[in-house]
């Protein structure tokens, strides 16, 4: 019976015993007892109307399906419809701002190394971790993560743009497809790694043959999500 749950949901909430509602009621306290434990199978509405109202509810929402309000939810509508206008914009600000408190709170937060040179530009040096920075990202990057890179330029659009960051997984080979990073002739590119070489998803830009000078370090597994 969903209005029984309801009816001892309330009684849990306002902290009421059969006692008390008893007294407050004038129904005796078996009576009160056989309805909460569910003996009583054709329960007077009346009755039942007179134990919600002690415990600041009414029959009705016992019979809704939807979610009802507590004790403490109900104190705080009646004391707001009590505020004029002013009252009211400063009350909706307070609780603005607490919403906004506690969704940076309990936001999760990733943490992961970060190499501040831009790929296609880079120093074709294999990232260590003396270069290395702590990243924090506000999505958890891809399984198999092991630094993030920033992009430089619109060779790899419109997957990726310039000043998108990615998430790399460290690895010295690759299938052919695969988006990857390279170290070639000083630089560090972001490309797709074909068997004519290093392909942009750019068509401007023209395919970077390849040759036993480029170096594979590592593979793109999708964007970084920052802040």
């Amino acid at each position: 019976m969903y209005w029984l749950e309801k009816l001892k949901s309330f009684k849990k909430e306002t902290g009421e015993t059969y006692k008390s509602i008893a007294q407050k009621t004038d129904i005796p306290q078996t009576t009160i007892e056989k309805l909460f434990s569910g003996r009583t199978n054709d329960p007077k509405l009346m009755m039942t109307d007179r134990i919600a109202k002690v415990m600041g509810h009414s029959v009705s929402e016992l019979l809704s399906e939807g979610e009802s309000f507590s004790h403490y939810e109900r104190s705080l509508i009646m004391r707001v419809r009590q505020l004029d206008g002013e009252g009211r914009l400063r009350t909706e600000s307070v609780i603005s701002g607490e919403l906004r408190r506690i969704r940076a709170e309990t936001r999760r937060r990733f943490a992961h190394l970060y190499y501040d040179f831009p790929v296609s530009a880079g120093t074709g040096e294999y990232p260590d971790y003396t270069t290395a920075q702590i990243i924090e990202l506000a999505a958890a990057p891809p399984p198999g993560t092991d630094f993030v890179l920033r992009i430089a330029g619109d060779s790899m659009e419109p997957d990726f743009s310039d000043g998108d960051h990615v998430c790399v997984k460290s690895m010295p080979t690759l299938n052919i497809g695969d988006i990857g990073i390279f170290s070639y002739a000083g630089s560090v590119y972001m490309k797709v790694y074909t068997r004519a070489g290093l392909l942009s998803l750019n068509p401007a830009y023209p395919v970077i043959k390849g040759n036993e000078d480029i170096r594979i370090l590592g593979k793109v597994l999708g964007k970084a999500v920052l802040e």
